[in-house]
């Protein structure tokens, strides 16, 4: 390994992974700025569109190949459109013993004042949880069914959970 190398690898590895709010709040502030404008595969693709022509590229000094997930190494992104993390879930994040995250006072910010208002309700996570049935939300309490999948639409999540719990329901 050359001197370039083994720095940037070092660099890698001793960097402590954090969240970034930037996709959120770019997610946020397009959905905010285009509700009811567009179909939802339309949507989709604009935002998505959004967000590859404004997002900050990372240029690492001694780097050949630019990008990351975030603006920067170990910064990770979130999806509130799938699922809005609670300012709770940030400082659990940021204070977990095994496998934690970074949560710059920042990020709290951002999500206080603007991610966590525009999602409330409208997070896939959120839209699914108020549409599945009372047994559902029985074993997910109970811890029986962990969650969700960001690979298939809404009714066909709730369709399947409704099918698995009559299957469940029928067995007793």
């Amino acid at each position: 390994m050359n001197r370039r190398t083994d720095a940037l690898r070092r660099r890698s590895l001793d960097a402590r992974p954090k969240l970034s709010a930037e996709r959120a709040v770019r997610m946020t502030r397009f959905y905010r700025e285009n509700d009811g404008r567009f179909s939802v595969p339309v949507m989709r693709a604009r935002s998505f569109l959004d967000l590859c022509t404004g997002k900050a590229i990372y240029r690492g000094e001694g780097e050949l190949i630019v990008g990351e997930r975030g603006p920067e190494p170990k910064a990770v992104p979130t999806f509130p459109e799938l699922t809005c993390h609670s300012l709770e879930d940030l400082r659990i994040l940021d204070s977990r013993p095994k496998t934690s995250y970074a949560v710059p006072a920042d990020v709290l910010l951002a999500y206080e004042r603007e991610v966590i208002p525009y999602w409330r309700g409208r997070s896939l996570r959120d839209r699914l949880f108020a549409a599945l049935p009372p047994e559902w939300h029985a074993l997910y309490e109970a811890g029986v069914v962990a969650c969700l999948t960001k690979d298939r639409e809404l009714d066909e999540i709730v369709g399947a959970v409704r099918d698995a719990a009559e299957r469940g329901a029928a067995l007793h």
